[in-house]
């Protein structure tokens, strides 16, 4: 594996030097790459945010003019007076009609009277006055007609459309009544049609403001459709609906202008249509792309669906050409599309590229200049180091090459001095380590230093030799006196001669002047009582045959016994022995030398002490002399345990040969005595053999006895006079599970369960006792061990006189299975009486299909008795194939589940009437736990079936008309959207409890003000919408017939108005119906809003966060007279630009929820505001509405909920 540190220093340094201009090139060109591509970047998403804004600015102020001349053309009063003559035409035309048809069937009638009566002259004056009726009526219609004409002038509104057609480039103008019949066109449609709405929206949305419709593919261009209602003056009720189809071409030439966006910008328009992207203008690179959608895998993070949820923002992405674009997007408010104004990325780093390109020439043209000086530069560094290395080389190999000429004082030549001392060290060395292998041991050497290690270890190695020399020495001469020794004690049979020989070889070995041999005369060493003898002795080089006995815990010699040690003195006691010869005198030894004879072979692996063995000397021994005699110690013992062995041996075996001799005689008497003592124990054998047979015979009768009591369906008990157990049989275990021993002396009563069986055991001894000759049976309930409960039948006995019993004789048996046969039979029974008197149809079938019974009901539905249908297979009874095939299916599961199975079926009778069954199919087991038949249990559910679907098909009705009704609760009231056209940074938080609700918000605008209300009505559901109707046409009224503009005012005029509506004002009134309201109006021009309300709040919030709370007033709007009520309150507020309004219904802060199930509260609502002021209105409306999920959570909600939030 290649490693850097393999590479030669020349290499390394010029690869060092490229490595350091590399990255200094590589940083300056990055930053600089870097700086370029942000500064790009930067220009061109200004650009796109330029061109965004512009195009927004241009479609926003189209799409503005065109809402404000489709609501000018709406309220044009003569285009009210048409509609509202073309009403009353069509009124009066329908009354004509009536009246006409009803005077026809008048004449008629009094013609065919007066023919029957042929009183000519009456006839003709009836007919003439009938006559007269008819030219009355046509003279009305001509009235009517000529009143239309005076009042309506057709070609003048013709000509006002064609002016706004001209003036503001609009392809055709409509005029429909309130049903969408068109009344007058600007096209070659005729009138007195449809109108053909293509996006569906004429009726729910054209009718409450202006709207605009989605882009639609005409015959020869694109266009969309803008509605705007049309509403009576006086009356407020809606008369129709004016249409401007408006030509796409100007906004598709708008965006098509790609002027400052490259070669690869482009601007898109997007609406969404459900959880789909779809393109309203043609495309750069496809211009067919014109209302069609996009590919439905696009991301909902995308650009495309980020224009299309509001605000503005820039991001890179994929575009529908699966290239990576620049792209800046906005949302244009009055028509919910996205506007996107996109560039390729590509494009826009295109020169950044370039510039990459002349950087990484000019590094290249770098690194090599760098390349060329590295090498030039190591190349006068490496000269003087191959020198070195040629010398270090030779070194390695072992070979001490000449001193090196210097290279100056710098580092290169201080490094050749130092490799000039080592070589003259190594040469040192080297005559040093010379001698030493030649064995000149005393050769003078000196380190170089104190850490010389060569120097230093072959100093060492040196002394080690010399050691390693005398142990060599020493371990021979030991050895050879080991060898020796042996030899010594290979050729001795005694004690004695072995003492002898050892101690005088000994005491010559090591040169002393003095030994003594002594042995132990048993081998336990800790018996003080042991006597050690001395067997030997020898000095000055001649045996001694002196004796000396003594214990072995005296003197110096006991010591080493009990101890088991050696012992060296050098300092003699005074009272110990001298040695005395003719050339010395008497003299004390310097030295003494006491050693245990000991083995392990004598004890089975512990030390024992055999004897010991004392030299003493004139000098000192030497360690070496200590170590030979404790090594021949061991293999000394080991003889001496030997022959002391075979001399006990040989003595045994003496002793052994005299008893031998005395048994002999002993065994003939002996002989005599067992041959009469055979003969006695032969008889005895077969007496015993006799009883023995005799033994076996009673206790296999008692076994016998024992099994067939233990296995018996009975318990046999004896019972004595107090009632105590004094036998009971074996048997008891079985069938109780107590054993014999837990029963016998016990009561037994206190495990019967009732009380009258307890009463009825005690009532059985009474009887016997009174009737000693009398049988009585009872039953009883019994508890086992095992905790069961089972039935016992128990005969009792009077036995007390019998000498063997001497008790009450008591024969019990289980009867538990026959009592449960005897219910089962009483239920069947029962079950029988049941089963022939139910009007449901019951079958039991077997498992091939076999019917075993059926109840007479059969008879109702097929008109034949039951006993026709007993022991017939189910395909064999005739019924209807279906009712069979069901039959069989439900059979076929229950038996293969084991459980009971429920489904309903058709069953068809004799008359062919369909009848609905439900059908239960009931396994029945045998006593084996088997499935032998089913029972099929059916009733006659039709009529339950009947009322069932007549529930549902009027609670589908009603809540058909319940969503009817939400359906156009939605359409009259106004929504997030249309509240964000006036006030762009606001939005309506709506949560109905039920389908329809009792709060609802509202809306209208006049001059530059624009009111909206949050209104709570009494109740919620259906009761609550109603209401919130009668509220929300008053409002309508108040602000659009009387002018009232003032809150207090409006409020005021409100509540009378629902009190009159809901005639509260009279005397037998009895609702107490209202509503709890918050009115706002805001005048942005001004800034200034004005404020009144009923029971509802005002929540005022600055841009700096400073929080006013603007109560209202404590009486509602209608529900009967308060006490103490006045006018409502109008209060002002001066605002600034960025302050936020809101109110709310009472269902918001009423909500329980949260760990503790409490109200949310109006305290909580403030906080959340204050903490997320800083958000614009439509993200504080989801973190609204999360939290009031979060704290409802399972929980029901309480209220309908309401509030708008607005920052103006």
């Amino acid at each position: 594996m290649f490693k850097i540190r393999n590479l030669k220093i020349g290499i390394k340094v010029t690869l060092l030097v490229v490595v350091i201009v590399l990255i200094s090139v590589f940083s300056i060109s990055y930053l600089a790459y870097r700086l370029n591509r942000d500064s790009f970047e930067e220009k061109y998403l200004e650009a796109l945010n330029v061109v965004g804004n512009l195009k927004l600015q241009k479609i926003e102020t189209f799409f503005e003019r065109l809402a404000s001349n489709i609501k000018f053309a709406s309220q044009f009063k003569p285009v009210t007076q048409r509609l509202t003559f073309e009403t009353k035409r069509i009124r009066a035309t329908a009354a004509a009609e009536v009246d006409s048809a009803k005077l026809k069937i008048e004449v008629e009638k009094n013609k065919e009277e007066k023919a029957k009566n042929e009183v000519k002259k009456e006839e003709k004056k009836e007919i003439k006055k009938d006559e007269k009726k008819e030219n009355n009526a046509v003279s009305k219609e001509l009235e009517l007609d000529s009143f239309f004409d005076l009042a309506t002038n057709e070609q003048d509104l013709t000509e006002f459309f064609r002016d706004i057609q001209k003036n503001y480039r609009i392809s055709n103008i409509h005029l429909t009544d309130k049903d969408g019949k068109i009344i007058l066109t600007t096209s070659s449609k005729s009138k007195g049609v449809y109108f053909q709405d293509p996006d569906g929206n004429i009726v729910s949305i054209g009718r409450d403001s202006v709207y605009f419709s989605n882009v639609f593919k005409g015959d020869k261009s694109h266009y969309l459709l803008s509605y705007a209602p049309i509403y009576d003056n006086l009356s407020g009720k809606p008369l129709g609906v004016m249409i401007f189809e408006v030509n796409m071409s100007s906004i598709f030439d708008l965006v098509t202008d790609t002027t400052g966006l490259g070669q690869t910008g482009e601007i898109i328009l997007v609406k969404s249509i459900g959880n789909r992207i779809v393109y309203i203008n043609p495309l750069r690179v496809d211009k067919n792309a014109a209302n069609k959608f996009a590919n439905a895998d696009i991301s909902s993070n995308s650009f495309l669906f980020r224009a299309v949820k509001g605000g503005e923002g820039a991001t890179y992405d994929v575009d529908y050409r699966n290239k990576q674009v620049l792209a800046v997007w906005r949302y244009i408010k009055y028509v919910d599309w996205g506007i996107i104004v996109k560039m390729d990325v590509q494009e826009i780093f295109a020169p950044t590229q370039r510039l990459a390109v002349v950087f990484l020439t000019a590094g290249a043209v770098v690194i090599l200049i760098a390349l060329i000086i590295g090498l030039v530069f190591s190349r006068l560094l490496i000269n003087p180091l191959l020198l070195l290395q040629e010398t270090i080389e030779l070194l390695s190999k072992g070979i001490l090459p000449r001193n090196i000429e210097g290279f100056g004082n710098d580092e290169i030549g201080q490094m050749t001095q130092q490799i000039n001392k080592l070589s003259e060290n190594l040469r040192s060395t080297a005559d040093f380590a010379r001698g030493i292998g030649e064995g000149n041991f005393e050769a003078d050497f000196k380190p170089a230093s104190k850490e010389d290690t060569l120097g230093l270890t072959l100093m060492s190695m040196r002394d080690s030799i010399q050691q390693a020399y005398k142990r060599e020495e020493e371990g021979n001469w030991i050895i050879t006196g080991r060898a020796e020794i042996g030899d010594i004690l290979g050729n001795t049979t005694n004690i004695e001669e072995l003492g002898e020989y050892v101690i005088e070889y000994v005491t010559k070995k090591i040169n002393a002047v003095q030994g003594a041999f002594y042995t132990l005369n048993n081998f336990d060493e800790q018996d003080r009582n042991a006597i050690i003898e001395m067997n030997a002795s020898f000095a000055y080089n001649k045996r001694k045959y002196l004796k000396a006995k003594f214990k072995a815990s005296e003197g110096l010699v006991g010591q080493a016994v009990v101890e088991k040690d050696s012992i060296l003195r050098t300092e003699i006691p005074d009272e110990y022995v001298t040695i005395t010869s003719g050339l010395l005198g008497d003299r004390k030894p310097k030295s003494l030398l006491i050693v245990p004879l000991q083995t392990s072979v004598a004890a089975g692996g512990e030390l024992t002490v055999l004897g010991v063995m004392e030299f003493a000397g004139f000098e000192k021994f030497t360690p070496r002399e200590v170590k030979f005699v404790e090594e021949i110690s061991d293999i000394v013992a080991r003889r001496v345990f030997n022959i002391k062995v075979q001399e006990n041996t040989q003595k045994l075996l003496e002793e052994s040969q005299t008893l031998g001799k005395e048994l002999t005689v002993q065994q003939e008497v002996l002989r005599q005595n067992a041959e009469v003592m055979e003969a006695t124990q032969q008889q005895l054998r077969i007496t015993n053999e006799e009883l023995k047979f005799q033994i076996e015979e009673v206790r296999r009768a008692n076994d016998k006895t024992q099994l067939l009591l233990r296995n018996a369906s009975e318990i046999i008990t004896i019972y004595k006079e107090d009632g105590t157990i004094s036998y009971i049989s074996p048997a008891v275990e079985t069938i109780l599970g107590y054993l014999v021993e837990e029963m016998v002396g016990t009561r037994d009563i206190k495990n019967i369960l009732s009380e009258g069986g307890k009463e009825a055991f005690e009532d059985m001894f009474k009887q016997l006792k009174e009737d000693p000759e009398e049988k009585i049976t009872i039953q009883f309930s019994y508890q086992t061990k095992r905790g069961d409960s089972i039935w016992l039948e128990a005969t009792g006995t009077n036995l007390l006189d019998d000498p063997a019993i001497q008790g009450f004789l008591v024969n019990t048996r289980d009867i538990t299975v026959r009592r449960l046969a005897e219910e089962e039979q009483r239920k069947r029974g029962q079950m029988q009486a049941l089963s022939e008197n139910s009007p449901d149809l019951i079958v039991r079938v077997g498992r091939q299909g076999t019917i075993f019974y059926i109840n007479p009901t059969i008879e109702q539905y097929t008109r034949r008795a039951k006993d026709f249908y007993i022991q017939k297979r189910l395909n064999e009874i005739g019924l209807d194939d279906k009712v069979i095939g069901t039959w069989n299916e439900v059979i076929s599961r229950a038996a293969r589940y084991g459980e009971k199975i429920s489904i309903e079926m058709d069953f068809v009778d004799a008359e062919s009437h369909t009848k609905i069954m439900q059908v239960n199919a009931i396994p029945e087991k045998n006593e084996d736990q088997e499935i032998e038949s089913v029972l099929l249990v059916s009733h006659d559910i039709t009529e339950r079936k009947q009322i069932e679907l007549d529930i549902q098909f009027k609670n589908r009705k009603i809540t058909e008309s319940i969503n009817y009704a939400k359906r156009i609760q939605e359409a009259i009231l106004p929504d997030t959207n249309q509240i964000q056209r006036f006030i762009s940074n606001s939005f309506i938080l709506y949560k109905p409890r039920d389908v329809v609700s009792g709060d609802f918000p509202w809306f209208a605008q006049k001059a530059e003000s624009v009111f909206i209300a949050v209104v709570d009505c009494t109740g919620h559901g259906v009761p609550g919408a109603l209401i919130s109707l009668v509220g929300y046409f008053l409002l309508n009224n108040i602000i659009n017939l009387q002018g009232v503009d003032e809150p207090g005012i409006i409020l005021d005029l409100l509540d009378q108005a629902v009190i009159r509506t809901l005639k509260q004002d009279e005397v037998a009134a009895n609702t107490k119906d209202g509503m709890d309201i918050a009115l706002c109006k805001i005048n942005p021009r001004e800034n200034t809003a004005e404020y009144a309300g009923a029971h509802r709040p005002l929540f005022y919030i600055t841009q700096n966060g400073d929080f006013h709370e603007i109560k209202g007033d404590k009486f509602p709007i209608g529900g009967g007279q308060y006490k103490n009520r006045t006018y409502f309150s109008n209060n002002l507020i001066n605002f600034q630009p960025g302050d936020s309004f809101f109110m709310f219904s009472d269902g918001f802060p009423d909500q329980f929820g949260g760990d503790e199930n409490k109200k949310f509260s109006q305290k909580k609502i403030k906080e959340l505001l204050l903490q997320n002021l800083n958000l614009d209105m439509i993200e504080i409306n989801r973190i609204l509405d999360v939290e009031f999920e979060n704290w409802k959570g399972d929980g029901k909600q309480t209220d309908d909920v309401l509030m708008v939030g607005m920052r103006v």
